[in-house]
């Protein structure tokens, strides 16, 4: 018997797929299958595969500009922000961004929509950073820091190395306030 679930469903166990089995491992028929609908509903919702993958995509992509736009930067203290940024890190899927990740080495569309998520984060990073410790070129290379931080926890974790990702989070954040420090003392 089948069953109706809204694309959100099919959007939600499409990224826990690619958590759990990568992006080789989300099919037409994986999806069917384990939301128990027929390939009939698939193609009702979405017309063929890339039309999955292109919507697949774009809710991603809405999702994490929005818990971006979400944290309402800019409402409080620089290091406030920094602060909410942490939190906004560790909450994200990570199994499920590495997998999109290795996905984008194999297809263009896939990477233009990771390279979007990456900038929005970059320039909102960037943006809290450099108030905090008030120079742009440094900044811009602690954002590139964290960016790096991110990515590589990411595939470290797919690769199921679960490391204290809050004690690497803490460690970049002292990194980040001993330049606040060191200009304070000069």
């Amino acid at each position: 018997m089948s069953r109706v679930v809204n694309k959100d469903q099919y959007f939600e166990f499409g990224l826990e797929t690619l958590a759990q089995a990568g992006f080789k491992g989300l099919n037409i028929g994986v999806l069917v299958k384990n939301l128990g609908v027929t390939s009939g509903s698939f193609y009702h919702h979405f017309g063929s595969w890339q039309g999955y993958v292109d919507a697949l995509l774009a809710y991603w992509e809405n999702l994490q500009v929005q818990k971006l736009r979400d944290m309402q930067f800019g409402g409080t203290t620089p290091e406030a922000d920094v602060e909410k940024l942490r939190e906004l890190t560790i909450d994200l899927h990570h199994e499920a961004e590495a997998a999109i990740r290795a996905w984008g080495a194999n297809d263009e569309s896939v990477r233009a929509v990771q390279r979007r998520v990456d900038d929005a984060r970059r320039k909102t990073v960037g943006k809290a950073i450099g108030g905090v410790v008030g120079d742009r070129k440094l900044a811009k290379t602690l954002t590139s820091l964290g960016m790096a931080m991110l990515t590589g926890y990411q595939q470290l974790a797919a690769a199921g190395h679960h490391d204290d990702l809050g004690a690497l989070l803490d460690e970049y954040l002292r990194l980040i306030n001993s330049h606040v420090a060191a200009e304070q003392r000069a």
